[in-house]
């Protein structure tokens, strides 16, 4: 080995970054459309799940006899001050 060489040095000789080749198109929609699903799913999800929490909140009101259902715990500050939910 010279000490010119290096190590990891190729017999290839150096392509000029204009004539890499673009990332492919058909893998950036594929990849798109494999977010856009999961998203989809993702959300359409979190509708039932917030369908479901609601029915079961008027099904425990009915059978309590329309009594509140808590779902917050109360604060414990004095009556002047307020809070905003975020």
């Amino acid at each position: 080995m010279q000490t010119s060489e290096s190590p990891t040095a190729s017999n290839e000789p150096l392509v000029p970054a204009s004539n890499r080749r673009l990332f492919p198109f058909r893998t950036l929609l594929v990849c798109f459309t494999v977010w856009l699903i999961a998203t989809e799913v993702l959300i359409f999800d979190q509708i039932k799940f917030n369908l479901r929490i609601e029915l079961l909140e008027q099904a425990a009101r009915s059978i309590r006899g329309q009594q509140l259902v808590p779902t917050e715990r109360p604060t414990n500050l004095p009556g002047t001050a307020k809070m905003e939910k975020l």
